[in-house]
């Protein structure tokens, strides 16, 4: 004949049934919540990966003062020391969102460089007019820029002679950089708000 024996009410020790059943949940519990980390974390990189690109195509040189990346223009060679103004194209890579598009041209600048015996002196103007940003043409014989939609001129010093443009010639800085024995012009690129007199950088 059996006998079944009986439980003793006082003993409070967990059964092992319990103890996998709670382990069954925490396992549960927490690969879900891995597995729902993943769509998190691929949106995050997806959302940061522009702003490191951005990062990485930033300029070797830096930024200037105001925050505009410096761009190279070529060996100092090429720029004669006659004081005569020359225009040159601005190519940097071009970085919009996921996309990136390397050598593309985003403007012009106006080099000119002094006959000083010392260190080069050069002056670097956007070949944007400060009027409505057209396109401005050096005038060698008059020795003046002139822009060709409304008239306004300007001295090779990039002051404003006449038109209706409310400011000068925007500068850019220059730096010189030593490669290897050979000096290279960088310029600090940027564009301005067009048609007011103060000089405001378009972000």
């Amino acid at each position: 004949m059996n006998h079944a024996t009986a439980k003793d009410p006082t003993d409070s020790r967990p059964r092992p049934v319990a103890r996998r059943s709670f382990l069954v949940r925490f396992l549960t519990v927490l690969i879900g919540g891995i597995v729902m980390l993943f769509p998190f974390v691929a949106a995050w990189g997806v959302l940061v990966d522009p702003l490191r690109r951005r990062r990485d195509a930033s300029s070797p040189l830096g930024t200037a003062p105001d925050g505009a990346p410096f761009v190279r223009i070529g060996p100092l060679e090429m720029l004669p020391a006659d004081g005569v103004p020359r225009q040159f194209a601005i190519t940097a890579d071009i970085v919009d969102a996921w996309t990136r598009a390397p050598a593309q041209r985003i403007g012009s600048v106006f080099l000119s460089r002094g006959t000083s015996a010392d260190e080069p002196q050069i002056m670097a103007f956007t070949a944007a007019c400060p009027h409505l940003g057209c396109a401005v043409d050096y005038d060698a014989a008059a020795s003046e820029y002139k822009c060709p939609c409304h008239a306004s001129a300007f001295a090779q010093d990039g002051k404003r002679l006449l038109g209706p443009s409310l400011r000068g010639l925007d500068p850019l800085p220059v730096k010189l950089v030593d490669n290897d024995g050979q000096q290279e012009i960088w310029v600090a690129f940027e564009r301005f708000r067009p048609g007011i007199a103060e000089r405001i950088p378009i972000v």
